[in-house]
């Protein structure tokens, strides 16, 4: 079943059903409260109309049930009691109305309404009568030849409308179960061509690469109403690849120009730490200022690498390599800590992966790194490596008790660090998981950054593995 509070394209096919079945009751409702009037005019149009027939005809050649006979037929009544005719012969020069006609003794007790007159038809005198404890629409004609009133009940145009009402309700019953399966597909069909514009728009939107904002959505034979919204969304990206553009060209020639500068007084550095006394205070001195520049210099290669993955200029030289036999050397340098950190874990053999090479070594790095940093004394680092499904699949996991409990949430962010008050008791920039997330997009993969119980820290890799001539086993 739609959820109908997520999906707007069940909201419109409901909706459209509602309406169908909202404006088929309405209808039904609208004929029973005004047919009704409709019929009763119906059938004093059609007296009229026969009274008017009457006064172009020769009546002296008709008996008062022929007359009878055919405003019968006119009005389709299938019962004659529920028509009354009466004729007289008028009398010359006396004008006759409903209060002295001819054959007044047989209106005894009549009650006379006379509605306002006919302008289609002067000649015809209207009224309402109540007569033999009913109510009557009456006609009056008067010729040289007769003088004619006719009574027609008026329940009888009640009846009809009943009769009516009740073959259209059996009819719907019987066509209702089609009526509403072709209100369904109708549904259905009109729906999918109303919102078409929409899932146009919304493969072409999905086509649009965060590393590519050149991509403009396009509306040639758009409605228009969803052509200004196409137009609003590629501004919308003309400026934010505008703003894409200069701030990553900024980041790449800001990274470019201190290079040179740093690498100098990297040199310099060095060479008066040489030159200084050995244990001397300006040697340490200079010593801290090496780490510093040496830092600034990470931070300098981390952004040039940030910037061309941003802009998409991230180069890669793939090639086959054991992903085994790096994970194993990382593995062999935790003996080297004091105090050494316990290794846990199974790392699959011969794992062959498509990568860059120095990439992927740094990918390692950065997470060993950090899984050591963040570490408790005594502690452990459990690397774990497998394939599966066609994906490699690398984690490190690490007790701490460093990190904060909103940082899995940011992990990711440029210069955010699991300690909150940045300081210096753990080295780092904030770049590292950035970055490698960055080198993880380049392989077609992801990673995901866990906090379990504020105590341990999980980091997984996951790439899809190509195929190559060496094969891998576990």
């Amino acid at each position: 079943m739609f959820d109908l509070s997520k999906s707007f394209y069940a909201k419109v096919f409901l909706l459209f059903i509602v309406t169908t079945l909202g404006m088929f009751g309405l209808n039904q409702l609208l004929i029973g409260r005004i047919g009704g009037n409709q019929m009763r005019k119906v059938f004093i149009e059609r007296q009229i109309n026969t009274n008017l027939r009457w006064a172009k005809e020769p009546l002296s050649e008709k008996t008062d049930d022929e007359l009878k006979e055919e405003l019968l037929d006119t009005l389709n009544i299938a019962r004659p009691n529920e028509v009354r005719l009466f004729t007289a012969i008028p009398e010359s020069g006396k004008s006759y109305s409903f209060d002295n006609l001819p054959f007044s003794e047989k209106f005894q007790e009549t009650k006379v309404a006379t509605p306002e007159p006919d302008d289609d038809a002067p000649e015809i005198e209207r009224a309402l009568l109540t007569f033999e404890n009913a109510q009557w629409n009456a006609t009056k004609l008067v010729t040289p030849q007769k003088v004619i009133v006719a009574l027609v009940n008026t329940q009888a145009a009640g009846r009809h409308m009943e009769d009516f009402l009740e073959v259209r309700m059996r009819t719907i019953k019987q066509i209702f179960p089609f009526s509403l399966t072709m209100s369904i597909l109708a549904a259905f069909f009109v729906t999918r061509k109303t919102l078409a514009p929409i899932k146009r728009i919304q493969a072409s939107l999905r086509a649009v690469d965060t590393r590519d904002l050149t991509t403009r959505v396009p509306h040639l034979g758009e409605d228009r109403e969803f052509r200004e919204f196409i137009d609003v969304f590629n501004n919308m990206l003309a400026r934010l690849e505008r703003g894409f553009l200069q701030a990553s060209r900024f980041s790449s020639d800001a990274a470019h120009e201190l290079r040179t500068p740093l690498t100098i007084m990297q040199g310099y550095v060095e060479r008066a730490i040489d030159e200084a006394e050995p244990g001397s205070k300006i040697q340490i001195q200079l010593r801290m200022i090496s780490d510093e520049i040496e830092r600034l210099s990470s931070i300098t290669q981390k952004l040039l690498l940030l910037a061309q993955a941003d802009g998409g200029q991230l180069k890669l030289d793939f090639e086959f390599i054991n992903v085994s036999d790096v994970l194993d050397e990382l593995v062999e340098d935790m003996s080297l800590f004091d105090p050494p950190l316990i290794a846990r874990g199974k790392i699959q053999k011969k794992l062959m992966f498509e990568t860059d090479r120095a990439l992927f070594q740094q990918l390692m790095n950065n997470l060993f790194t950090n899984a050591v940093k963040y570490n408790v004394p005594n502690g452990w680092i459990d690397i774990a490596a497998w394939s599966e499904a066609g994906e490699l699949h690398i984690r490190l996991s690490n007790p701490t008790d460093c990190i904060s409990e909103d940082f899995a949430s940011k992990a990711f962010d440029r210069f955010s660090r699991g300690d909150g008050a940045h300081n210096r008791k753990i080295d780092g920039t904030g770049l590292g998981l950035s970055l490698c997330r960055e080198i993880a997009h380049a392989h077609q993969g992801k990673l995901s950054f866990d906090v379990f119980d504020q105590r341990i820290v999980t980091v997984e890799f996951t790439a899809p593995i190509k195929n190559s001539t060496s094969s891998y086993t576990s």
